[in-house]
């Protein structure tokens, strides 16, 4: 009875462990109502991770815009699960990035989540995936949003780029 139970023990949390993080469907109507209500000046990223994650920190690296009105080009910031976000966009005409690191997440569930993120954004320029659903991009490779989706020992890293 006494190897059962300490098998158990050891076991579980290999287990728990090795299951893979489903990330929360965004809600698509919302997130544009919200981006149109900021007048499109939120990242919806941010937008989502502000609405289905708690924050465990506050934003660091934090760079403010050279402009009057002194808004912020640049973050950093931890959520809850082990989720970071960061977004660059301080380059005049540079376009924005964003790089969100989940734990391991299933790859159906982030592949979603890639293609309702791109829905909730102003965006009419068609959009497809490579053959390995690791790159979400615009069909014909010009302007638009590009996703990339990258595994790590113990991570899934979204880069998304967007611009000229």
């Amino acid at each position: 009875m006494k190897n059962i139970i300490a098998k158990i023990f050891i076991l579980l949390p290999i287990l728990t462990f090795a299951q893979n993080f489903k990330i929360t469907e965004p809600n698509v109507e919302e997130l544009k109502a919200e981006m149109k209500r900021t007048n499109y000046t939120e990242d919806v990223v941010y937008l989502y991770l502000n609405r289905n994650f708690d924050s465990i920190a506050k934003k660091r690296e934090v760079i403010y815009y050279n402009y009057p009105d002194y808004s912020i080009c640049s973050l950093n910031q931890d959520f809850e699960n082990g989720i970071n976000y960061s977004i660059e966009q301080c380059r005049e005409a540079g376009g924005i990035s964003v790089s969100l690191t989940l734990p391991k997440t299933e790859r159906k569930s982030l592949v979603e989540w890639v293609e309702r993120i791109f829905k909730s954004s102003p965006m009419d320029i068609e959009h497809g995936w490579n053959k390995d659903k690791s790159k979400f991009e615009p069909t014909d490779k010009g302007v638009g949003c590009y996703f990339e989706i990258k595994e790590t020992e113990k991570n899934t890293i979204v880069e998304n780029y967007c611009g000229c």
